[in-house]
């Protein structure tokens, strides 16, 4: 996939001082969530900031609802030409002032104490990535519960091979090390996020906050998660692309990887399982086996399987 141009850029609002963290918003076609998600920024209670609304080409009302917020003079507007995801994030990142970068996608909502209570753990240098758990909103407003998928800190690389267990409105990074690596790859659709914890994982912690600070909203058609065989397609490009880098590879333990493989075959194949592609739906659980025999949600998916089929005998 090659690049896309450069896109033409509009900017409304200034902020004139240096702040301590830099807020970048991404949207597109989101103007009925945005005003919810800056919301969440204006209460905070850590104060020094900046905020970028990044319009990535939207053809709905979100200039007009972000307008009503350009009165404070942290917040910005940015209008680009459609250019995706990653390229809006990176013009976030370009605009940026602040020692830190925090992400927040349009459609979520941060607790108020956020920033306040994640910006500390940056006191140990070797810590570039601090993030935190969830909850999750649905379509109907009401919070659903949530089993929260094990976090971890430290040198994470493993873990994070394995699964992005990041919530991404949750993170917050050091924008050295987001320039460093020179941001999101624009060649990527989907799964931007979890090639650049990859990246950053390989050389430097993590660290998080065990408590809920961001309020995941789920469902909506607009959610790049919703479109699960191509976001699994792109799952792959991203392993192995990153598995070519030596620096990284060397990194990864041979488990991790097996782990990372079994996972995906088998999600992979559930995913077909459900699209009616049997025959491709299998050939992916038995390349999960073949990569990790003691994956044992891949049986626990082959007995239900089963199960259905003894069911439908009779």
């Amino acid at each position: 996939m090659t690049r896309k141009p450069a896109p033409a850029i509009t900017k409304q609002g200034m902020c004139q001082e240096t702040p301590a963290v830099s807020i970048i918003i991404t949207c597109y076609n989101y103007g009925q969530y945005v005003g919810e998600a800056l919301n969440s920024v204006l209460n905070q209670t850590f104060t020094d900031w900046e905020a970028f609304v990044v319009d990535d080409g939207s053809i709905d009302n979100t200039a007009d609802v972000v307008s009503r917020y350009l009165d404070d003079p942290r917040v910005r507007y940015v209008y680009q030409q459609n250019a995706g995801q990653a390229s809006a994030k990176n013009t976030g990142i370009r605009e940026a002032k602040g020692e830190f970068v925090a992400f927040l996608d349009a459609d979520d909502i941060w607790q108020s104490e956020k920033l306040a209570m994640q910006l500390p753990l940056f006191s140990n240098p070797n810590v570039g990535v601090v993030y935190s758990k969830r909850r999750i909103l649905d379509t109907n407003g009401v919070i659903q519960t949530f089993y929260h998928p094990p976090l971890h800190r430290g040198n994470v690389l493993d873990h994070m091979f394995i699964d992005n267990f990041v919530c991404f409105s949750s993170s917050i990074a050091r924008r050295s090390i987001l320039n460093d690596a020179r941001g999101f790859d624009e060649s990527l659709d989907m799964g931007i996020d979890y090639d650049l914890w990859i990246r950053l994982a390989a050389r430097y912690e993590f660290d998080f906050v065990d408590a809920p600070l961001v309020t995941y909203r789920v469902g909506h058609t607009g959610q790049m998660s919703n479109k699960l065989l191509c976001r699994l397609d792109h799952a792959w490009k991203i392993m192995h692309k990153n598995l070519l880098n030596e620096k990284i590879a060397t990194q990864i333990s041979k488990k991790a990887k097996k782990r990372a493989f079994a996972m995906t075959h088998c999600t992979t194949g559930r995913a077909q399982l459900s699209s009616g592609n049997r025959y491709n739906a299998y050939r992916h659980f038995f390349l999960s086996a073949c990569n990790d025999l003691t994956y044992m949600t891949l049986w626990k998916e082959l007995v239900k399987i089963i199960i259905r089929r003894e069911r439908n005998m009779y």
